[in-house]
């Protein structure tokens, strides 16, 4: 418990900063260009004479430059759009959900953590790269939804788990993930609830 409600201090100290500052990613960035920018200033100085330096130096901050500006898109594609005006607030939400889970329903806690940690990253990046199909009212995509809901089901398969509860302990985990008002809190809860009921 001692451990989780460090993690819920920590992740709402991060939303806070998130809501407060909310273009911190883009201030760290400008912060490594402009690190970067003065230590060329310096090679130019210290070796003006040896341009060849320079110059890779130069390929080098444009080839970081680019790959910074396709990491930001990549992080703005993947960063739902409440998360853009409010902050990480899944990364707190998450944590609650596990501290209450482990209130509530001790180890079968895990079971919503390993939900949490496959079937929310799995269907976001499986949904961004190749969601072609929309779920109605969500934020899902039928081709996320089902990623994450195989990797999580796979999972458990492969962990020993009787292939009826682990049909059904993946179905609630994703149905939850698609239509909870806040997933990163009810996917840890109710998969944890549903496990300590069915006693796995």
């Amino acid at each position: 418990m001692i451990f989780y409600s460090i993690l819920a201090i920590i992740a709402t100290t991060i939303n806070a900063m998130q809501i407060k500052r909310p273009l911190i990613r883009l201030e760290i960035k400008n912060l490594l260009q402009e690190k970067r920018r003065k230590i060329i200033e310096e090679l130019l100085k210290t070796f003006p004479t040896e341009m060849s330096i320079i110059t890779k130096s130069l390929k080098y901050e444009e080839e970081l430059r680019k790959l910074e500006d396709h990491f930001n898109d990549y992080i703005d594609r993947m960063e739902r759009s409440y998360e853009k005006i409010g902050g990480y607030i899944g990364i707190t939400h998450g944590i609650i959900g596990v501290l209450i889970a482990s209130i509530l329903f001790g180890n079968y806690a895990a079971y919503g953590i390993l939900a949490l940690m496959i079937i929310d990253p799995v269907a976001a990046i499986v949904g961004v790269a190749f969601g072609k199909h929309k779920i109605p009212k969500t934020d899902g995509s039928i081709e996320g939804s089902m990623a994450g809901y195989l990797a999580f089901f796979l999972l458990l398969l492969i962990t020993g788990f009787d292939i009826n509860v682990a049909l059904l302990l993946s179905l609630v985990a994703t149905l939850t993930e698609l239509i909870a008002v806040e997933d990163n809190l009810f996917i840890p809860l109710l998969t944890a609830a549903l496990a300590y009921f069915l006693q796995v």
